[in-house]
């Protein structure tokens, strides 16, 4: 009888996926227009591996501090395979168009 009843119950549960949508669905799209020139691309092609532009745009303006750690947490903690030029032109383009110089180093 159990037997009955958990092959009922996964026949019942697996129906679900594997029924028709009327309609197609379509998934919205949000576009994160980025700053171009002052190397955008090397920002490109680091930071657009592993989340959206979108994330950067979120974290607000901050400042040079803010972003030198930010950029070193990424490369330090979580392995981003970003060379040490590339690592200082992604600040610098951070700083110039997602932030500000910070005169008493504070965040």
């Amino acid at each position: 009888m159990k037997i009955k009843l958990l092959i009922a119950g996964l026949l019942f549960s697996t129906s679900a996926l594997f029924a028709q949508v009327a309609k197609p669905i379509e998934m919205p799209y949000i576009d994160y227009p980025i700053e171009k020139g002052d190397h955008d691309e090397v920002l490109q092609q680091y930071c657009l591996i592993c989340h959206s532009f979108g994330y950067v745009l979120n974290q607000g303006k901050k400042s040079r501090p803010y972003w030198t750690g930010t950029v070193s947490k990424m490369v330090n903690e979580f392995k981003a395979p970003i060379p040490k030029e590339d690592q200082q032109i992604i600040i610098n383009y951070l700083v110039k168009h997602y932030g500000y110089e910070s005169a008493s180093g504070h965040r």
